[in-house]
């Protein structure tokens, strides 16, 4: 069996497609192609100029930069361990959020680049700075090498040297070929091109349809002379509230029906930003307005906006992995395993889905081994409620037997004895009654909104164990009754 070929054959350099010059690639990117290549890089700034590109962008890198990071051993030694603890506090002092929102830009521009500022501390060569830069300033050979434009190069640039610049891309096309890669901002052109558009058609609209037309209408001949002249007295009422004119003259004021097709232009300007928030969030709910009663879907439309996040997210910190945190640990402890860097996008269980989980596996028989769990699940410290004394049915007191001579009255029920009931009844109750305004709390607590709470409360109604009030109450209402009974028998 023949050996396997070990070089790249389908290389930049062989692309008959890829357009360069003098060695020096442009980017393949049709957009930029057609404008001027990779200088012309700033139409892209144009799209971040309008709000709703804008606003969906700067959604999508804030819940990137938003999640907590950390830095896991390449194993369990104690080396690895230390050399994760070191990769740590390097990316803490940088500002690990502030670079990974930095290398973001690629998103729209298909390349990020940032330089790395090294300096040497206590025997470690360490990151002092690591400064985002223009993508304006960059040019990719054949080979994919980085170049930078300088006073003394400005077209082919001039080489840069190895472990100096992060190079994060981004590419549409899922493709390796073009090093520049090919941003979002390809797709989000044209959306933002014709908003413009259509907001100037928009403005220009309003601005003629705001005052009525001023028409003059006279019968017979006029001249020149007397047109001008009437003209010139037209344009003046514009600024004056009177008017002076032959009474051969009618002046009338036409007002237009469509009032600059304002309802057309709109539909179409938030038609372009729904363009924009798919092309950038995947869906549309999260930031345009949808219609009422779709909170299930907006749901869904969120958990792939998160979805997109996630993936933005694990491609810088594996650039950055590749690139920064390599260069660090090879600098430092040569040979040494590199470790991982993630951020967590996961999310936190519904507490009260929890809640539901417990009660069902308590109904079938079993309970946490730990007293703990219920603190480490739920936080806070909780104890175990103490079950309240059940109320005992009497049949009534046994009165003391009157006295030869004396008043049977003066032996009748005490007459606090409906106090004593009440505050018995109050001191059983209590727990049972702050049980139940708990639960109303958790569900007050954990609802989104108005219509969830509504929602929560009746699930909870229908839901909520009284049987143990209702037992008390029960014995209570039988307490009074006997008691009442005894009263009125003593009172012959």
């Amino acid at each position: 069996m023949a050996k396997p070929e070990r070089f790249e054959i389908a290389t930049a350099a062989s692309d008959p497609f890829i357009p360069s010059f003098q060695g020096v690639l442009q980017p393949m990117d049709e957009v930029l192609a057609a404008r001027g290549g990779a200088s012309a890089l700033k139409l892209y700034d144009e799209i971040r100029r309008d709000p709703h590109a804008h606003a969906v962008l700067a959604k999508l890198k804030l819940e990137v930069v938003s999640r907590e990071w950390a830095v896991f051993p390449a194993s369990e030694t104690s080396k690895d361990k230390e050399i994760a603890d070191a990769v740590e506090a390097q990316l803490k002092a940088i500002n690990f959020d502030r670079l990974t929102r930095g290398l973001l830009g690629a998103i729209l521009k298909g390349f990020a680049v940032a330089e790395i500022i090294w300096i040497k501390e206590n025997s470690l060569w360490k990151a002092e700075a690591v400064k985002v830069k223009k993508q304006r300033r960059f040019r990719f050979t054949v080979e994919g090498e980085l170049r930078m434009l300088t006073r003394s190069s400005t077209m082919d640039g001039e080489p840069v040297p190895d472990g100096k610049f992060i190079v994060h891309r981004h590419s549409i096309d899922d493709d390796d070929d073009d090093p520049y890669g090919v941003g979002i901002g390809s797709v989000l052109f044209w959306p933002a091109w014709f908003k413009r558009q259509v907001l100037a058609h928009w403005l220009r609209g309003t601005e003629k349809h705001a005052t009525p037309t001023t028409l003059a209408q006279y019968s017979g001949g006029f001249d020149q002379a007397k047109q001008d002249q009437l003209l010139n007295a037209l344009r003046r009422m514009a600024g004056d509230t009177g008017l002076a004119v032959p009474d051969t003259v009618n002046v009338s004021l036409l007002e237009a029906k469509s009032a600059g097709g304002g309802d057309v232009f709109e539909a179409l300007s938030r038609y372009l930003d729904e363009l924009m928030s798919e092309a950038v969030l995947g869906e549309t709910l999260s930031t345009n307005s949808g219609e009422r009663g779709a909170r299930s879907l907006g749901e869904i439309h969120n958990e792939v906006r998160i979805a997109i996040a996630k993936a933005a997210a694990d491609l810088v910190c594996e650039t950055v992995r590749d690139t920064l945190v390599r260069w660090f640990v090879e600098f430092n402890w040569p040979g040494a395993a590199i470790p991982e860097v993630w951020r967590d996008f996961s999310e936190a269980e519904d507490l009260n889905e929890k809640v539901e989980r417990d009660k069902k596996i308590y109904e079938m028989g079993y309970e946490p081994e730990d007293e703990e769990y219920f603190n480490e699940t739920y936080g806070g410290a909780w104890v175990k409620r103490k079950a309240p004394e059940p109320a005992v049915t009497s049949p009534g007191k046994q009165l003391p037997k009157a006295e030869e001579g004396t008043d049977f009255a003066e032996h009748s029920h005490p007459p606090d004895a409906a106090s004593e009931i009440a505050d018995q009844m109050e001191a059983l109750g209590d727990p049972v009654i702050a049980a139940m305004i708990a639960e109303i709390r958790n569900q007050a607590n954990a609802a989104t909104d108005f219509d969830d709470l509504s929602l929560r409360l009746a699930r909870l109604s229908a839901e909520m164990d009284i049987d143990g009030f209702a037992e008390l109450m029960e014995q209570g209402m039988t307490l009074a009754r006997l008691e009442g009974h005894d009263s009125v028998g003593s009172d012959g």
